[in-house]
């Protein structure tokens, strides 16, 4: 029966629909990547970059090999284990037999792990019949193999390999005189000098530096001769050879095509070396303008930016100057800040009795900074800031009495430096000596005195020097102007309307 059927067809069809769909197959998750596969591939993507650079001369390419550079020695760090013997497999297969680096390169690393692509090339070599020939490893590539292996010795703590290493490296770096290796030649610089640096032995690097410094400034090195110039001031100034380090700075100019970030470098051991050479102003300069320099953002640069805050905190003080609260509020820096803190409040408010406090307290904090002897001369702020605040909540003092209230050590120096005080200007008194008393004149109108004029003046000068250093960066498209241009038709065609529109007004003056 037709109808018996559809009904049964209808039901079937029914019962297929309602039966439960059968649950789908759970996914397995995925395996976590394996570093030591993800180590090769970066190295193999270095080599392409750097390939790409020698063949093409962009600067993007070199950058690109750098920052993998970095990204292999954060792996490093990370699983030094299964990295390592990649690394070394990539320097036993680069490198060949007879290269005077293979040996000493394979000592310090563990032994090469096994490729795991080897059988499939060996097979692939087999049928081709021996026509691919194996690229020359480039002397870049070379390098940056190099560099690896010693920045894994300096993490690894093996200082003295790794002093051997970078004398080795540095020799084969001036034995190169190729215009493509200068970005790779001023990490090696760099982390040879740091070698040397965390041994203790910076100065004995000196003098390579040196030697590197004039060459790259006869080759027009611009990458090497900033970097070589920081490296030298670093190790003058861990020396405390502070009248060598200006020496350097006034016979050395620092080229304008350097990175930011070097030039921040140069502009705070600028700023330090003024600093301690009592030319706070210069210093103040260089200081706020590596602030500047300096990457913007919270997580990069951390320590710089901190240091640099420090001496520019110490640095406003001794000019007189408050910092910024900002600069200790942040919260990355309250808590490194704290210390310099406790200083900027004794010298605002003129305690010599906190300042004395912080001094003990922090001792240690301010000798590891670098910045014991110039917090040494904050003692003279001290006490003006103190002195200026009792010269104008007395109009008439004892000298023992201010002695007492400033809490000086030796209460006999109060006229002193009371009379000093007064030649600098920082009070308006006369000292009675008869009488040991500190006489304060009233307190005069500062509109009636030249201030407002040097404050607008400076105000002014600020604003017309960046309007010309704006109308100086501003880029105009090249041939943008000819656009605007009429052509040699419209000239004649507007010049034959004037003589026509002439011809009709001498014709109307006529009639």
């Amino acid at each position: 029966c037709p109808q018996r059927r559809s009904a049964d067809s209808t039901m079937v069809e029914a019962m297929d629909t309602d039966a439960p769909a059968p649950a789908p197959a759970e996914e397995e998750p995925a395996a976590p990547p394996d570093p030591a596969s993800l180590y090769r591939a970066d190295i193999r993507s270095a080599q392409a970059s750097v390939e790409r650079f020698v063949t093409s001369r962009e600067p993007r390419f070199a950058q690109a090999a750098l920052k993998l550079m970095a990204c292999l020695r954060k792996a490093g760090l990370a699983a030094a284990s299964p990295t390592q013997p990649v690394l070394a497999a990539a320097i036993a297969s680069a490198f060949g037999p007879s290269h005077p680096l293979r040996e000493r390169l394979l000592a310090a690393l563990p032994p090469p792990a096994a490729e795991p692509e080897a059988a499939d090339a060996a097979g692939a070599e087999g049928k081709e019949g021996g026509e691919a020939k194996k690229r020359p490893l480039l002397p870049e590539m070379e390098l940056i193999l190099e560099l690896l292996v010693l920045l894994a010795l300096i993490d690894g703590g093996k200082l003295p390999v790794a002093l051997s290493l970078a004398d080795a490296l540095l020799e084969r770096v001036a034995s190169w005189n190729r215009r493509t290796l200068d970005p790779f030649a001023e990490r090696a610089y760099f982390y040879s000098s740091w070698a040397y640096e965390k041994a203790g032995k910076i100065e004995a690097v000196r003098s390579r530096l040196l030697a590197a410094q004039r060459t790259s400034c006869l080759h027009h090195n611009t990458a090497c001769q900033a970097t070589l110039l920081n490296l030298l001031l670093r190790s003058y100034m861990s020396a405390k050879l502070f009248v060598q380090a200006d020496k350097l700075l006034a016979k050395s100019a620092f080229p304008e095509q350097a990175s930011n970030g070097q030039l921040a470098r140069y502009l705070y051991y600028t700023g330090r070396i003024k600093a301690l050479q009592l030319e706070y102003s210069e210093a103040h300069r260089c200081l706020l303008q590596a602030q500047r320099k300096a990457p913007q953002s919270s997580s990069k640069a951390v320590g710089f930016k901190l240091s640099a805050h420090k001496l520019g905190a110490i640095v406003q003080l001794l000019l007189g100057e408050i910092p910024e609260r900002a600069v200790f509020r942040a919260s990355s820096t309250r808590a490194p800040m704290r210390p310099y803190l406790k200083l900027v409040q004794a010298v605002r408010t003129g305690d010599l009795a906190a300042f004395r406090d912080a001094m003990a307290e922090h001792a240690a904090v301010f000798a590891a900074d670098g910045n014991a002897a110039l917090v040494l001369r904050l003692r003279q702020n001290v006490i003006r800031a103190g002195l200026r605040n009792v010269s104008l909540a007395y109009s008439r003092i004892h000298l023992s009495d201010a002695a007492a209230k400033l809490a000086l050590d030796t209460p006999g120096d109060m006229e002193s430096i009371a009379a000093k005080a007064i030649r600098d200007g920082v009070i308006d008194a006369t000292i009675d000596h008869e009488a040991g008393v500190l006489i304060s004149s009233g307190s005069a109108d500062t509109y009636s005195t030249l201030e407002p004029q040097a404050a607008y003046h400076k105000r002014i000068t600020f604003c017309l020097n960046l309007h010309n250093d704006a109308v100086k960066a501003m880029s105009y498209p090249p041939d943008a102007h000819k656009g605007d241009l009429p052509d040699a038709d419209a000239i004649k065609e507007r010049q034959r309307e004037e003589q026509e529109l002439a011809e009709a007004l001498a014709e109307e003056d006529e009639f």
